[in-house]
């Protein structure tokens, strides 16, 4: 059960390498598919903090790693948020509150890799940053609105991989103190 995040890693891999393929595809016209934030929920409501860190952490490394964004940027943000999540299980323990949590995770990771994008570009100095703003909203919105809908596919074979690995599910009511 130690590597249990590393083999949901696997099971999670095809899932985010077909949203970069996607990407590739859609390239053309400026949209990314962007699931980062939103693979790191089903995983965070039913591993500990310490497995749900790593699997965070390396999900932002597998993005990263074709993309133009300084080096630990999202896998730091996305580390966060999964230590955020797994502080209060509350925050995740329905399936609305969890695609809330997909949506917001997914759109604040978004955020920051498109924020950092545009650093290492040079577009956030001077007059450019005013033209910067109109642009951030397109992807953010459209990252909100793809982790709600990538999210219940994807937590089912997360959820899968993680009852074949004994892992135990997840309480649906509040836990006791």
């Amino acid at each position: 059960m130690g590597w249990a995040w590393l083999i949901l890693l696997l099971a999670t891999y095809p899932w985010l390498f077909a949203a970069d393929l996607a990407s590739d595809f859609t390239a053309s016209s400026g949209l990314v598919i962007f699931i980062s934030g939103a693979c790191i929920v089903a995983p965070c409501r039913r591993l500990r903090r310490w497995q749900s860190v790593p699997f965070a952490a390396c999900v932002g490394f597998l993005f990263e790693a074709r993309r133009p964004i300084p080096d630990g940027a999202l896998a730091l943000f996305l580390a966060g948020a999964a230590i955020f999540l797994t502080s209060d299980k509350q925050l995740i323990r329905n399936t609305p509150r969890m695609l809330r949590a997909a949506a917001a995770s997914n759109a604040a990771a978004c955020l920051i890799w498109f924020t950092f994008a545009a650093g290492a570009a040079g577009q956030l100095g001077g007059a450019k940053f005013f033209s910067f703003i109109p642009q951030l909203i397109i992807p953010v919105v459209l990252a909100a609105v793809t982790g709600v809908v990538i999210y219940i596919p994807v937590s089912l074979v997360q959820n899968a991989a993680m009852d074949r690995m004994g892992i135990p599910p997840a309480s649906e009511g509040p836990e006791s103190p």
